[in-house]
């Protein structure tokens, strides 16, 4: 019940945040020890740039699982495949061969938009679409390929709500798309460094976070998972119509704001008194052997 009260605190704190945004925003967020959430105006369907990269991730991974396409395959990334924005394959000037979860490593590390159109087209957008609708995540729609601002114009923008964008991420840290193995190699690629990222930004260095970060301008979004030791959760949060050009400061602020919490639940016991994290790991250690 304490927990509950302390976790009501952040609430609070996060709607004044909300708020006071110049912009607007939305959040989820899951405390993935005791299922406990927190949304603000988590139903509300945001543009979310490149953070849509998760759930092209997560199904290219199905299709392997499924045998139409292979891990291992070479993908030929050539002149005509280059697309602007950021990524570095838009840079070669020769033809590079690349296994295709190297490919996707680019797509999440460095949000490459060649790569990310080439997995599209491997994978397809309405595959995509279906397998979300399959894990009944219908609020997060992939509409568009990257750096295609004709499509935009015409409303063909790559969206999601926060409460579907967070329960992927409690999907895939919890094993529940299609198995654990499966959900282990995305969460592999998602936690490559990307400390740069908004929700990384002003966390310390040392924390373990698998995330994809998004932004256009006026734009600003992430899915993520931070893996405190005893208190993992998800922060998914986002910023459309951003007075900012960049309104990813906002979203920085944000994320050390839900840390500052977490990372207190992560030390405390039950009655709220802070220990050495060693010594409530082996507490616990004891209590799960008896």
């Amino acid at each position: 019940m304490s927990e509950s009260a302390f976790l009501s605190g952040l609430a609070a704190r996060l709607r004044a945040r909300v708020d006071a945004c110049e912009g607007l925003a939305g959040l989820a967020v899951i405390d993935l020890t005791t299922g406990e959430r927190i949304g603000i105006n988590d139903g509300l369907t945001f543009a979310v740039a490149s953070s849509i990269k998760v759930a092209l991730l997560t199904s290219m991974y199905r299709a392997i699982r499924a045998g139409r396409v292979t891990a291992d395959a070479r993908m030929t990334v050539t002149g005509a495949a280059h697309v602007g924005g950021s990524g570095v394959l838009q840079y070669c000037d020769h033809q590079v061969d690349l296994a295709l979860t190297d490919l996707a490593t680019l797509m999440i590390v460095l949000s490459d938009n060649t790569a990310t159109n080439m997995i599209i087209d491997l994978v397809g957008m309405d595959a995509v679409n279906r397998d979300l609708d399959l894990l009944g995540l219908a609020e997060i729609r992939l509409r568009r390929k990257m750096i295609d601002s004709a499509a935009a114009a015409r409303g063909e923008e790559n969206t999601a709500t926060m409460r579907a964008a967070a329960e992927l991420m409690r999907m895939l840290w919890a094993g529940e798309v299609v198995d654990r193995h499966l959900c282990d190699d995305v969460l592999h690629i998602l936690r490559k460094p990307k400390r740069e990222s908004p929700v990384a930004l002003l966390l310390p260095q040392d924390v373990d976070i698998a995330n994809k970060p998004g932004g256009l301008e006026g734009v600003a979004a992430e899915f993520a998972i931070v893996y405190l030791a005893r208190r993992p959760y998800v922060l998914c949060c986002a910023v459309n119509y951003g007075l900012a050009a960049d309104p990813s400061p906002f979203v920085a602020a944000l994320s050390a704001e839900v840390y500052r919490y977490f990372a207190v639940l992560d030390r405390s016991t039950a009655a709220g008194r802070r220990l050495p994290l060693a010594d409530l790991i082996a507490a616990e250690g004891h209590q799960n052997r008896k």
